[in-house]
């Protein structure tokens, strides 16, 4: 897909009230040339995204939108040569020098049955540096790049061909060998460690991203690094590129397709960490209810061999989302449930497991084999039962309910969705699906051979696995409206998350949180827009009033601390709720304003006349004599006063 054909979703019809927001974003190039960058044309907007809609993908087609549009604006910088020296000489006080198999240098083997396996991989040395060493030295060091926003987004792309870095050549001779000798040169690449916390699984392959962050509003994409099998030929290593093509920078059309290059990077780095969609719709609410159950559909020894209630940590899960949601309640229900006591459910899993045995989907000749259940007749089951598995399940701003129905099956079984006569969709890591979020509850699979997954690999990890915990945490943050990382492009998946799939983290990185919490401040702000419509004609005052006090939330927001711009919109809300329940002070405020504005009137000129008659005349007369009665004059009986000669009203002489 080219960059800009993303733009065809942002045609849907927007309803009004809308709101726009402004989201600053840094670019920052390392080792890169200036002369080989048209900042002009890379600012063009059919390079990069200067306005995104708030958009939810689900339910399809079409998705819909938030009344959200985002303004992203981009400001670039390009690193000192002294900068690039004192990160390469950082990164080489932490180099390690590894040999591993490596997936993106893979081979074919026949094996014994006849079949042809791509299994294999080969070994090669690289050069690894710790991502979250880096990101640090990087984040700390900001000074020298002037500061990044603290209201917005830092991306930077790097090119340090210096370190150890796979060149053309290397490339060029593995292939045109077809893969049959082992690679030559030295690639490098960044490394981050996970386990799984239930069952004690190492996960493998995590020494090859070509980028790294989300712990901050940061992340970096070295442009050299690699090659990544996770990003395959997609993002091969830019000194590769360039040869591959012929490219030079220097020339016209050398300076256009590398501006475009990195456009579009900069292009999948803002959809999917800057202004992400969203999976489903992002519902505030006071109190997040996660209804976990689980059920074993494993054989006795199975059961044995793993305990099932060491596949799942409700306290993690609770943490995980107090995290990501600190202004409400975040409850976690577990349920271990007994199959049997659902034997229109059992009936269901057993009526529609098969044994998969696919040539046709299998891999480079190898039949695709495997136990599936098909999920969508268990998820119609359930469906048509939530009500027994849920009997208070709720869906507004006092709480939301996230059901999650977690199953474990026998040998390798897992879940599956068909389409036509295709009943599997492989995983990258499993032939099947872990776990899907349907909008109203989300499934999730493990097997026997996940749990015992150490089992079954060299070198082996006796008795270790994967369990429920990580995936129950991935599947519920898309149920709340969180997206995949990657969902433009699988360099993403290289970032802090429990939502991408190349990492397995527990926690939600950066940014999820600005996701979804600013989706909720905006959710909110909306809604007070829409008040104040009616507002503004019935009671203009108050109305006037909300205005004020959205000002200060948009205070807070634009300096991304979502979490306190979320407790003053929603204290604007209930101030303009409380307007709108007094109808008949809208009807009477201005005629009452008027009467009072009368009678304030009256009495200040009331007070005016009386300090004019008591106020003493000091000039003329002295304290006593002005409040002396006055007299009279016998002729036309007009007041006098005791000083006066004659009558200042009719001329005649005074007694």
């Amino acid at each position: 897909m080219l960059p800009n054909q993303g733009l065809i979703t942002q045609v849907h019809a927007q309803s009004a009230p809308q709101r726009y927001v402004s989201i600053p974003v840094k670019v920052v190039f390392v080792g890169i040339d200036p002369a080989t960058v048209d900042l002009n044309y890379i600012k063009w907007g059919g390079n990069l995204p200067t306005t995104t809609f708030g958009e939810v993908l689900q339910p399809p087609p079409g998705g819909s939108l938030t009344g959200v549009v985002y303004n992203v604006s981009y400001t670039f910088t390009f690193a000192s040569d002294q900068f690039k020296s004192n990160l390469e000489s950082y990164m080489r006080s932490i180099q390690e020098m590894r040999s591993e198999s490596n997936p993106w240098f893979y081979y074919y083997t026949l094996e014994s049955n006849g079949y042809v396996s791509a299994s294999n991989y080969y070994y090669l040395t690289s050069a690894v540096y710790d991502a979250n060493k880096v990101e640090s030295w990087i984040y700390n060091n900001q000074d020298q790049l002037g500061g990044f926003p603290s209201n917005g987004w830092t991306l930077m792309f790097m090119n340090l061909p210096e370190l150890p870095s796979y060149d053309f050549k290397n490339y060029h001779d593995f292939l045109i060998n077809q893969r049959s000798a082992p690679p030559n040169g030295t690639a490098h690449y960044y490394s981050v460690q996970y386990q799984d916390t239930d069952l004690g699984y190492q996960l493998r392959y995590r020494d090859y991203m070509t980028g790294w962050g989300g712990v901050h509003r940061f992340w970096f994409n070295d442009l050299s690094a690699g090659p990544s099998f996770w990003t395959q030929s997609e993002d091969v290593p830019l000194q590769i590129a360039l040869k591959d093509n012929n490219f030079n920078p220097y020339t016209p059309y050398g300076k256009t397709w590398f501006t475009q290059y990195l456009s579009d990077f900069i292009f999948q780095a803002t959809w999917n960490f800057v202004t992400p969609f969203f999976e489903y719709t992002p519902t505030y609410s006071q109190k997040y209810t996660f209804d976990i159950h689980v059920f074993d559909n494993r054989t006795d020894p199975e059961k044995q061999a793993v305990d099932i209630h060491s596949t799942v940590d409700p306290e993690k899960i609770k943490n995980s989302f107090q995290d990501l949601l600190p202004y409400s309640n975040v409850q976690v229900s577990l349920k271990f449930e007994d199959l049997s006591n659902y034997p229109g459910l059992e009936e269901v899993i057993r009526s529609n497991y098969k044994y998969t045995d696919s040539f046709t989907f299998g891999v480079t000749g190898q039949p695709l084999q495997y136990g599936i259940v098909d999920a969508r007749p268990v998820y119609k089951y359930l469906g048509d039962n939530l009500q027994s598995f849920e009997p208070n399940f709720h869906r507004d701003g006092s709480e939301y309910t996230i059901p999650v129905f977690a199953f474990a099956f026998s040998n390798d079984t897992l879940f599956t969705f068909s389409y036509k006569w295709i009943i599997a969709k492989p995983d990258s890591q499993v032939d099947a699906l872990l776990g899907v979020a349907l909008g109203d509850m989300a499934l999730v699979s493990m097997s026997q051979q996940e749990f015992q997954r150490g089992n079954y690999i060299t070198p082996p990890q006796r008795n270790r696995g994967e369990a429920f915990t990580q995936v129950i945490i991935h599947e519920s943050g898309h149920m709340l409206g969180l997206s995949h990382p990657h969902n433009f492009g699988p360099v993403g998946d290289f970032i802090l998350t429990v939502m991408g799939y190349y990492t397995y983290d527990y926690i939600f990185g950066q940014s999820d949180k600005d996701m979804l919490r600013r989706a909720h401040v905006d959710q909110i702000y909306l809604n007070v827009e829409s008040l104040l419509q009616k507002l503004s004609s019935e009671n203009p005052v108050s109305a006037l009033s909300i205005r004020n006090e959205l000002n200060a939330v948009d205070e807070r927001y634009s300096q991304m601390d979502y979490v306190a711009a979320l407790s003053l919109v929603l204290q604007t809300q209930q101030a303009a709720q409380s307007a709108l329940a007094s109808p008949l002070l809208g009807v009477v405020a201005p005629a009452l304003y008027i009467i009072v504005g009368i009678i304030l009137g009256v009495v200040v000129a009331w007070i005016a006349l009386r300090r004019r008659f008591t106020k003493p005349r000091t000039r003329d007369m002295g304290l006593t004599e002005a409040f002396q009665k006055p007299a009279y004059c016998t002729n036309c009986g007009k007041p006098t006063h005791p000083n006066d000669a004659y009558c200042h009203y009719c001329g005649a002489k005074l007694a």
